[in-house]
């Protein structure tokens, strides 16, 4: 028996594999959609300086937004691979239970909310899977 079914039953992971799912089509429609509109700059709009700086920012904001989105689907296919592996709910600090009402709000989470607050305090956090700081 896995630590994920010591704490969880069938259900709650059912559930929370199901959000998972939908928010992972989010995050990809999102990107997907974001490919097709913000790259591309028409030449009609690059008129005078200004437009040039303005679509310039433009595109630095979209790759940063971008850039967000591909760190949540990390996240998300991170926890769909610990439901695989039996290690979905526990703490990546404590080895401990995440608890429910964390997991349900924050489905890609990887730290208990006393873990995350310690990571936020000595100013370390999870870039993709590497701890950071």
């Amino acid at each position: 028996m896995s630590l994920m079914q010591k704490y969880f039953d069938n259900e709650f992971i059912g559930q929370q594999k199901s959000k998972l799912l939908e928010l992972r089509r989010e995050v990809m429609n999102k990107i997907h959609a974001s490919d097709k509109e913000d790259i591309a700059v028409p030449p009609e709009e690059m008129i005078e300086e200004g437009d040039i700086a303005q679509t310039f920012l433009n595109q630095e904001l979209s790759f940063e937004l971008r850039e967000r989105e591909l760190r949540r689907l990390r996240e998300i296919d991170a926890a769909l691979a610990k439901i695989e592996d039996g290690t979905y709910g526990i703490c990546e600090e404590t080895e401990e239970p995440i608890g429910k009402k964390r997991l349900e709000k924050m489905p890609w989470t990887r730290l208990s909310i006393q873990a995350a607050e310690q990571e936020e305090r000595e100013g370390r956090q999870y870039i993709g899977t590497q701890k950071v700081g």
